[in-house]
């Protein structure tokens, strides 16, 4: 695991939440989730946070992240 390209990928993950990535952003994360579990993990962990919030607070989900696998 590449300590430097994981912060970028978390970080670019954590980004998708709140603005669209662009085409060169999702490359890099599709290109780097297959090999690494701990980031695979993170992508899991944030879906399901956010799932939980929009369950709590009775928003409905819109497009984005829930369709990206």
């Amino acid at each position: 695991m590449q300590m430097g390209k994981c912060k970028n990928i978390t970080r670019l993950l954590s980004d998708a939440l709140d603005r669209p990535l662009t085409t060169g952003e999702w490359v890099a994360i599709r290109l780097h989730l297959p090999t690494c579990s701990g980031c695979r993990n993170y992508r899991k962990q944030i879906r399901l946070l956010r799932e939980a919030a929009r369950t709590m607070s009775g928003i409905s989900a819109p497009g984005g992240m829930n369709g990206e696998d």
